[in-house]
């Protein structure tokens, strides 16, 4: 499949033909449930036989490190920011992405520089910037959108890992406390990206819906983006069972935070 790039690519760095691999990525804001979804794919693809490799944010060895020290702190200005992860997604493009594609591997990655864009243009950076600064992206073969309502976002990042200080938007949002700066600022970030949609023709997966229903939606936008890379049997239908990672096994605990979270919800709506 023919993969190009944006805008300007990284000097030095050409795609000699089609690439045999496919560039497949999940966005999505945080508690989406992305870290779920990918190492579900991850475990479905490698049960097929099929090569895979799976990146994110910050994880490159040139600036990944550095992105994460740099968040330790609340000092870290949106330009600053914005820069430091696009010399990541630099460094694993030319280093990580590319190089597998070429070996004919599924690149999985965890948000791409969607989020990134998202992230910046709702502290005030222009968007025609933006979309010059990370113009050297390669366009993927396929970018899955997990879309998911602010009522059900709430009671899930409460049941994980709760607020965070840059997810919540703190570093610029002057809000009496974290809860409201977060519904604030993921207001203005899944705007952001519904203004994406079209333009960078996602695929939209409801992730309102349960893990293994969002999963199988999944599934279906994958095998029509791998044609030729996927056994008959497997594009058939004829699926193997769902791979559950690690933290879901454990039904007796998925049942009160299922239970949790919907109380979570009732509650935020009586506020509202």
């Amino acid at each position: 499949m023919a993969q190009r790039f944006y805008g300007v690519p990284v000097p030095d760095v050409t795609l000699n033909g089609d690439l045999p691999g496919r560039l497949v990525v999940l966005e999505g804001t945080d508690g989406v449930g992305r870290s779920t979804q990918m190492q579900l794919l991850r475990n479905w693809l490698e049960s097929s036989g099929v090569a895979v490799f799976d990146t994110g944010l910050s994880r490159g060895n040139l600036a990944g490190r550095h992105v994460q020290q740099a968040k330790e702190g609340h000092t870290m200005g949106p330009r600053t920011q914005c820069l430091f992860y696009c010399t990541d997604f630099a460094d694993r493009l030319v280093n990580q992405i590319i190089p597998l594609l070429r070996a004919g591997y599924i690149v999985l990655t965890d948000r791409y520089i969607y989020s990134l864009m998202a992230r910046a243009a709702v502290r005030g950076l222009e968007r025609s910037w933006l979309k010059q600064v990370y113009g050297f992206a390669l366009q993927p073969d396929l970018v899955l959108y997990l879309r998911v309502s602010l009522r059900n976002l709430i009671p899930r990042v409460l049941t994980s890992t709760g607020f965070d200080y840059w997810e919540s938007g703190m570093d610029y949002l002057c809000e009496p406390s974290m809860y409201d700066a977060f519904v604030r600022h993921q207001t203005a970030l899944l705007a952001e990206f519904e203004r994406m949609v079209d333009e960078y023709d996602f695929k939209v997966v409801n992730a309102d819906r349960s893990v293994r229903q969002t999963f199988e939606s999944i599934q279906e936008h994958v095998c029509a983006v791998t044609e030729g890379m996927l056994p008959q049997s497997t594009r058939l239908g004829l699926r193997p069972p769902l791979p559950v990672p690690q933290e879901k096994r454990n039904e007796e605990r998925a049942v009160p935070s299922d239970r949790l979270r919907e109380m979570l919800a009732v509650l935020l709506e009586d506020v509202e």
